[in-house]
């Protein structure tokens, strides 16, 4: 008896799942990853152990991929979505300065041009997701429902939270605000803050969760072939 075969295609709304799902999850992981260390920042854990680096690098490749796979609704959000890849990869293959070796007495050395790379890439990555937060947004404004209306407030407090996040960290570097004086782990909270704010929008942009989606809008995985 010839069956026919499954639907295996990802359509954008479970590649927002999935990528909000791992956005989430990366900053905890990299830090559990890296015991007796209190990292200083998530892109740390690439030098640290190599079941932390394997975690960072292949969730942000995962991360990419699927953003070159999104296009959005526009041709603006299709590029954008395309930059935002080609950074997060960046980010992955480009380790930062913020440690030359696996020894944490180590001390830094001077900035490289692969470490100028990786921090080029992160503050553009953050940005463009900040801008697609804003996008939700807006795309949620257009509707009535009142779940679409909660949708609405996740996402700007979402994007808000981003770029709040990076203002901390600008404040810091330009010596405004010695954030740092309070917390050595500064980077690596705003890193968290920004990938937690990032995977909350993109799992609510899947419209897979209940109470921001009503049943008309919700998206449930299926196989084809039940």
């Amino acid at each position: 008896m010839h069956r026919k075969p499954l639907d295996t295609e990802i359509d954008h709304h479970t590649a927002k799942f999935i990528v909000g799902f791992i956005a989430l999850s990366l900053a905890i992981f990299t830090d559990l990853l890296t015991p007796g260390v209190s990292i200083s920042s998530i892109s740390l854990s690439y030098h640290l152990t190599d079941n932390a680096r394997n975690v960072f690098v292949g969730s942000l490749c995962v991360i990419s991929a699927f953003l070159w796979s999104y296009n959005g609704y526009s041709l603006f959000q299709a590029v954008l979505s395309k930059v935002a890849a080609v950074a997060v990869a960046a980010v992955a293959f480009f380790p930062c300065d913020c440690f030359t070796g696996r020894g944490v007495e180590e001390v830094a050395r001077e900035a490289t041009m692969i470490g100028i790379v990786h921090t080029a890439s992160a503050i553009s990555m953050f940005i463009i997701l900040a801008i697609f937060c804003w996008l939700f947004y807006l795309r949620a404004k257009e509707k009535d429902s009142k779940e679409a209306k909660v949708r609405g407030l996740i996402y700007r407090i979402c994007a808000v939270a981003m770029v709040g996040a990076m203002a901390i960290q600008l404040l810091d570097i330009l010596d405004w605000v010695d954030f740092s004086g309070i917390t050595h782990r500064l980077t690596y909270y705003v890193e968290a803050t920004s990938l937690f704010a990032f995977g909350v929008a993109w799992l609510t942009a899947s419209r897979m969760l209940p109470f921001v989606t009503n049943e008309d809008e919700r998206i449930r995985i299926e196989l084809s072939g039940q």
